[in-house]
C-alpha cells in the first residue's frame, strides 16, 4: 500500500504549511508530487534553502517527485534541486516497489516559460511509455487531460487541457493521473474506466487556502482512495470556525492566552473589544458563535434583521450560470404567495428565458426577492444578463433584491464554520437529493455543453437547483417560525 501526498500550484500558500501537513499527517506518506509552478519557491536563492529536499526528508521514502509547470523557469535557468531527495519525473521516471512514476511538465495552450506543441508532449510521452511495461504507471502533469477538469476562463471560457495527455492516459491507463494548472477545478476529481484525473491546483490569491489530496493505493496498485483538503484546519485551532476569524485573528487571541472557543467569554470582552479591527460587534458574534456550536444549535443574534421575512410574502430565486458566469440557463423560484414552485430552463435561449423570468417578477411585483448568495451574485449576474438583454425592466424588479447571505453571516449562528447555502440547510435537516451535485459541478456540465456540445443529465441539474430552492425556503422557514 502506497500513501501520496499529492500538491500543485502553490503560488501564494506558506510553504510551511506543507511541512506542518507533513509533521501531522497520519499516515506518513511514502513521497510527495508536487504538479507545477512556481518552484522558485521552494529554493530560497539567499539561504539556499531547498524546500523541495526538506520536504522529502519528511516522508517515508524521502523523495519529493515534481514537474515544472508554464510558469516555472526552465532547468537551464530555474531552480536545481537535490536529486538524492527529488527527481524531476519530465526527464527521470521514478520507481517505487511496483509502481513506476511518470511526468510532463508545462502546457500547451496559453502564455508561459515552458510550452509545448501538441506533437512534442505526444513524442515525449512515447519515450515515457517504455518505462510502463513492467510496472503500474502513476502520471503526473501539469496540464490536465484534454476535456477533464480543464475549463480555463482567464483567456475565454475555454479548455487548456492537452489532447495528447488524454490520448497518453487513454493509452497506458495509469489508476492516477495527478495535474495542478487549472485551478478552478483544483480539489476535484474525475473517474474514468480505468482510473482517476485529479486536478489539486490551488488559486493564486493572497488569502486562498493551499489544497492537497491525499491518496493511498492498494497493494494491488488496481484501487485508490483519495481525500482533498486545504490549509484552513492548520492553525490547530478551532477558533477558525468563527465568524469573522482567520489566521490574523488567531494571532491576536494567541497574545492574549486564547487558544480555543470555549475562552471567548462575556468576562473577557474589554480585551477582545480592543483587539485591532475589532468591537463591541464583532465580540457579540463570536460569543453567539460560540454558544451557538456549545448548544448544537442554529440562533438568531437579531431578529429584526429578518423584518423582510416576517413581514411579507417573500419570492424566493436561484439561479444557474456557466463557469464563467455570464450566462444564466436556469432561474428556480419559489413563492410564498402562491405556495409554488417554478423553474425557468432554456439552455440555449438567454433572452428568451430573462424575459419570461421579468414577466413573472411582474407578477409577483409586491413580494421581495430573496436569494442567497453571500456576495449579492445572483443580483449582479442578472442586472448584467438583463441590462445585455435590454429588458430594463427586469433590472428596475432587482430593487427589491435582498441577499439572505450576507445578513446570515451577520446576525444567524449554528454549529457550522461556513455560512454557505447547504451548509446551513443542512444544519437545519435538509438533505439534497444528490450530495455529489454542487453548484459548481452543475456549471462545469452546463459549460462542457455550451463548449463541446455533450447533453448532461438536465433533470439532475434541474433537481439541484430545486434543492437550492427548497434549501433556501428551509433556512427562511426557520426564521419566520
Amino acid at each position: 500500500m502506497t500513501h501520496i501526498l499529492a500538491v500543485s500550484d502553490w503560488r501564494s500558500q506558506p510553504i510551511d504549511d506543507l511541512y506542518t501537513i507533513l509533521e501531522t499527517v497520519e499516515p506518513t506518506p511514502d513521497l510527495l508530487l508536487y504538479a507545477g509552478d512556481d518552484l522558485s519557491r521552494f529554493k530560497n536563492a539567499d539561504t539556499d534553502t531547498d524546500h523541495l529536499a526538506e520536504l522529502a526528508r519528511l516522508t517515508k521514502h524521502q523523495q519529493s517527485l515534481y514537474v515544472r509547470g508554464n510558469d516555472d523557469f526552465p532547468p537551464s535557468t530555474g531552480p536545481q534541486f537535490d536529486t538524492e531527495f527529488t527527481t524531476d519525473l519530465h526527464r527521470t521516471p521514478y520507481t517505487h516497489e511496483d509502481l513506476v512514476f511518470i511526468g510532463q511538465e508545462g502546457s500547451t495552450q496559453g502564455p508561459g516559460l515552458i510550452t509545448y506543441t501538441e506533437d512534442e508532449v505526444q513524442r515525449h510521452l512515447s519515450e515515457q511509455r517504455t518505462v510502463c511495461e513492467d510496472r503500474t504507471p502513476i502520471f503526473v502533469t501539469h496540464t490536465p487531460p484534454f476535456g477533464i477538469l480543464d475549463i480555463g476562463k482567464r483567456f475565454g471560457q475555454q479548455h487548456i487541457g492537452s489532447n495528447a495527455v488524454k490520448s497518453f492516459i487513454d493509452d497506458i491507463q495509469p489508476p492516477v493521473t495527478v495535474c495542478g494548472h487549472c485551478h478552478q477545478f483544483g480539489g476535484r476529481a474525475e473517474t474514468l474506466e480505468y482510473g482517476t484525473v485529479i486536478n489539486i491546483a490551488s488559486h493564486d490569491g493572497v488569502d486562498d487556502p493551499g489544497r492537497y489530496a491525499l491518496i493511498t493505493i492498494d497493494a494491488s496498485n488496481k484501487s485508490i482512495e483519495y481525500e482533498f483538503y486545504d490549509t484552513r484546519h492548520l492553525l490547530g485551532s478551532r477558533l477558525t470556525d468563527l465568524v469573522q476569524v482567520g489566521r490574523n485573528r488567531v494571532e491576536q487571541f494567541s497574545e492574549l492566552g486564547i487558544t480555543s472557543p470555549d475562552e471567548i467569554t462575556e468576562e473577557r470582552r474589554t480585551e477582545l473589544e480592543a483587539l485591532p479591527g475589532a468591537s463591541s460587534w464583532h465580540v457579540d458574534r463570536w460569543i453567539a458563535h460560540r454558544q451557538a456550536f456549545e448548544n448544537d444549535e442554529v440562533v438568531i443574534l437579531n431578529k429584526s434583521a429578518f423584518n423582510d421575512l416576517h413581514d411579507t410574502e417573500p419570492l424566493l430565486l436561484d439561479i444557474e450560470t456557466d463557469l464563467q458566469q455570464d450566462r444564466i440557463w436556469l432561474v428556480g423560484t419559489y413563492s410564498y404567495q402562491n405556495d409554488a414552485f417554478r423553474q425557468f430552463f432554456d439552455p440555449d435561449d438567454e433572452s428568451a428565458l430573462l424575459q419570461e423570468l421579468s414577466e413573472y417578477l411582474d407578477d409577483h411585483g409586491s413580494e421581495p426577492i430573496i436569494y442567497y448568495g453571500g456576495n449579492y451574485f445572483d443580483e449582479q449576474c442578472l442586472s448584467r444578463r438583463f441590462e445585455e438583454h435590454g429588458i430594463p425592466e427586469g433590472i428596475d424588479h432587482l430593487e427589491r433584491a435582498h441577499d439572505l447571505g450576507i445578513t446570515a453571516q451577520q446576525e444567524l449562528f449554528g454549529p457550522f464554520n461556513r455560512h454557505k447555502l447547504d451548509v446551513v440547510a443542512s444544519a437545519l435537516g435538509f438533505e439534497y437529493q444528490d450530495p455529489t451535485v454542487d453548484g459548481f459541478v452543475v456549471g462545469s456540465k452546463y459549460t462542457r455543453y455550451l463548449l463541446d456540445g455533450e447533453e448532461p443529465d438536465w433533470d439532475q441539474l434541474k433537481q439541484y437547483n430545486n434543492d437550492d430552492v427548497t434549501a433556501l425556503k428551509t433556512i427562511v422557514d426557520h426564521i419566520r417560525s
